[in-house]
């Protein structure tokens, strides 16, 4: 190889390493971006059920909104269950939901979007 070859090679190596530095920074500003949002979304998301499993009060149809509740652990539900003034403290915890799918009352459902006034659920 002759020296202008060599100094050629050398040249278009270090154009190459500038486009991938180039192309890391901008990965790495976007991807800051990205977890700056997300952060964001997940304290706004803390106190709703989205993400976390519900159980159907009344049934949800496609035209229809129905109701969920919030799933506690299985000794909660047990205690829930067993307790004979349910009836009265379950209004409270009653959310308004909707879905794309017929779902009828006792089913787990997973609450993928909204907010407190609305719900969207899919079926477990």
């Amino acid at each position: 190889m002759t020296p202008s070859e060599i100094s050629r090679f050398i040249y278009l190596l270090g154009g190459i390493l500038m486009g991938l530095a180039l192309i890391v920074i901008v990965l790495i500003v976007i991807r800051r971006k990205l977890e700056k949002r997300v952060r964001e979304l997940v304290a706004q998301n803390s106190d709703s059920l989205v993400g976390k499993r519900a159980l159907v009060v009344s049934a949800i149809r496609p035209s229809k909104m129905g109701n969920i509740r919030p799933l506690g652990t299985q000794d909660e539900e047990t205690d829930r269950a067993a307790d004979p003034h349910k009836d009265e403290y379950i209004l409270d915890i009653v959310y308004p939901a909707i879905s794309d799918e017929i779902i009828s009352k006792g089913r787990v459902v997973r609450v993928t979007g909204g907010d407190s006034n609305r719900y969207i659920v899919r079926a477990l």
